[in-house]
């Protein structure tokens, strides 16, 4: 079984090799199939092309690196406030251009568009997504994600490619 280390921390849950490797058509079916309905849930909770839909994803998770990637995260960052200015990571048509593999031109093009219709907000150093978490919609759609989420895990853990990790005892201290 083979054991998913992040960063140091170990995840409660390990993935399988052996077992994925079984039912390898199944586990990958599963997860392309998570990987459409959330498409398909995004798509139409934002109302853009499948197009904009990565440029919008790859502009919002540009905006939020630098507070995510901080040891501890400020509460103003857990709920649906606005980031601090001082947190808001523009980035530019070329970074979305490097990250998603598309065409710069072409990425141009969208985001003048999306930037007209108010779906990015330009500034000098970039474009960022305005916050909109605030809005119910928003909260409905990363609800019904999660929802999907939780499904394919299940999905997976039912093929036993995903695996509960047996979690270690506390250490007792010493006086």
């Amino acid at each position: 079984m083979a054991e998913r280390i992040d960063r140091g921390a170990r995840h409660r849950y390990s993935v399988s090799g052996e077992a994925t490797e079984r039912a390898l058509r199944l586990c990958a079916f599963a997860l392309l199939d998570h990987y459409l309905a959330m498409h398909r849930v995004m798509v139409q909770h934002a109302g853009l092309q499948p197009v904009e839909l990565l440029i919008l994803i790859a502009a919002t998770t540009g905006n939020v690196q630098r507070a995510v990637g901080l040891a501890t995260l400020p509460e103003s960052i857990r709920g649906s406030q606005p980031l601090p200015a001082g947190m808001m990571l523009p980035m530019s048509r070329r970074a979305i251009a490097r990250i998603t593999g598309i065409p710069t031109e072409t990425v141009r093009r969208h985001v003048d568009s999306m930037v007209r219709r108010g779906v990015l907000v330009s500034s000098p150093r970039g474009v960022h997504a305005p916050n909109r978490l605030a809005e119910r919609r928003t909260l409905d759609t990363v609800l019904r994600l999660l929802e999907l989420h939780a499904g394919c895990t299940e999905h997976l853990v039912g093929l036993q490619a995903i695996v509960p990790r047996a979690t270690r005892p506390a250490r007792a201290m010493r006086p």
